[in-house]
């Protein structure tokens, strides 16, 4: 569910913003496991200190 307001807002957004129409737009999300991250020098699946969590 949240993705998919994500996305119907992303296209709400481009198309008031930038004129752009829906029917123009493509939006993929595609969602890495942890260790394909990097951030602060290390990756997703070594950061132990985060103060929110990685799942949604």
């Amino acid at each position: 569910d949240t993705q998919k307001q994500l996305i119907k807002s992303l296209f709400c957004e481009i198309e008031g913003q930038l004129a752009i129409s829906p029917n123009d737009i493509e939006i993929t999300i595609h969602e890495q496991a942890p260790y394909q991250w990097g951030f602060r020098g290390m990756t997703g699946d070594e950061a132990k200190d985060l103060k929110y969590k990685l799942n949604v």
